[in-house]
C-alpha cells in the first residue's frame, strides 16, 4: 500500500481488535463501520468476512486483514466511503473544502476538530494541491487515513 507503511497496518489492526486478541470479530469490525459513520448491513459485514477469512473461523486475523486492507475499494467499502464523502460534501460540486472537512472531521469525532488536525488532513488528502479534495483523493489509501481517524479519537 503505498503511503501506509507496515507499521500503519498494525496500528489499524490493533484499533479493529478491540479485546486485543488477535481477531476481530463480526462485532468489531461492525463498531468500527460505525464510528467512521459508515455502514454496512449483517449480510455486507458477512461477506467482507467471508471474502478473506482462509481459516473459516468467522474472524480476521492479521494476515487476512492485510488482504481485507487491499480490497477496502469493493464496492461496500466504495459505497461507504461514497456515503462519508457525500455527507461531508455540503454543497454537492463533488469537492471538499476545508471548511466541509472540518465539519466532516468533527461530526466524526465527535468533537470539534482542531485547526492543526485540519491542515493535516487537507494537507493529506489535497494530493494535487488545487486547494480542494476529490473524491479519488479522499479514498486514495483509505486505511491509513481510518488509522489516523480512529488514533485522534
Amino acid at each position: 500500500m503505498a503511503g501506509c507503511d507496515s507499521e500503519v497496518v498494525k496500528a489499524a489492526f490493533k484499533k479493529f481488535d478491540k479485546d486485543n486478541n488477535g481477531l476481530i470479530t463480526y462485532d468489531e469490525l461492525e463498531a468500527v463501520f460505525k464510528e467512521i459513520g459508515g455502514f454496512a448491513n449483517d449480510e455486507e459485514l458477512r461477506k467482507i468476512i467471508a471474502s478473506v477469512d482462509e481459516d473459516d473461523d468467522g474472524c480476521i486475523n492479521f494476515k487476512e486483514f492485510l488482504a481485507l486492507s487491499m480490497k477496502l475499494q469493493s464496492s461496500v467499502a466504495d459505497k461507504n466511503l461514497q456515503n462519508i464523502f457525500s455527507e461531508m460534501d455540503s454543497d454537492g460540486d463533488h469537492f471538499l473544502t476545508k471548511q466541509e472537512l472540518q465539519g466532516g472531521m468533527t461530526k466524526f469525532l465527535g468533537r470539534a476538530a482542531t485547526d492543526e488536525e485540519v491542515e493535516a488532513a487537507m494537507k493529506s488528502l489535497d494530493v494535487d494541491q488545487d486547494g480542494r479534495v476529490s473524491y479519488k483523493e479522499f479514498a486514495g489509501n483509505f486505511l491509513c487515513r481510518l488509522h489516523s481517524i480512529l488514533d485522534a479519537q
